[in-house]
């Protein structure tokens, strides 16, 4: 009986976080790596203004179309994804999380992409018209995103 307990706790650990300070769980079945993965996908995929299909892709298209594999809605607007999930601390994002920028004319949210990683460096997959155009992977120390880095939310928690 001690071995099945055993197992059982150790099976049910990797699917679930416990905190001591709460009761709460936090369900993980790595849904954070399976959006980036799926992401990935598409790179270079053509940026197209309204997009959101293999076709082509805008920023909150790309976001909305990648989610939605996951059972995710999210509206077709970067500045209403905005107003989603929980906000994060830059150094606190996660790979799946939603980054936010301002648009290239204007002072309010008008970029969005996703979280790639956040190892030493923040990484984010996104659909941009910048340079070359399309769905590509981007750090965030580049200065033309630095300079417009809003926020990260979290979607997913």
């Amino acid at each position: 009986m001690k071995i099945f307990a055993l197992t059982t706790v150790f099976v049910l650990s990797s699917f679930f976080s416990f905190s001591n300070e709460s009761d709460t769980i936090t369900v993980n079945f790595n849904v954070r790596d399976s959006i980036v993965t799926y992401a990935t996908e598409f790179i270079g995929t053509p940026y197209k203004w309204g997009g959101e299909s293999t076709t082509g892709f805008d920023c909150s298209g790309f976001v909305l179309y990648v989610f939605k594999k996951f059972g995710y809605k999210l509206p077709h607007s970067s500045l209403a994804m905005g107003d989603l999930g929980k906000v994060k601390e830059k150094e606190c994002a996660e790979s799946g999380d939603i980054i936010l920028f301002k648009g290239t004319q204007s002072t309010s949210i008008g970029h969005v992409g996703i979280v790639y990683e956040n190892a030493g460096e923040l990484i984010f997959i996104h659909s941009s018209s910048y340079k070359g155009g399309g769905v590509k992977i981007s750090k965030l120390s580049d200065g033309y995103y630095t300079q417009r880095f809003v926020k990260i939310v979290d979607v997913l928690s």
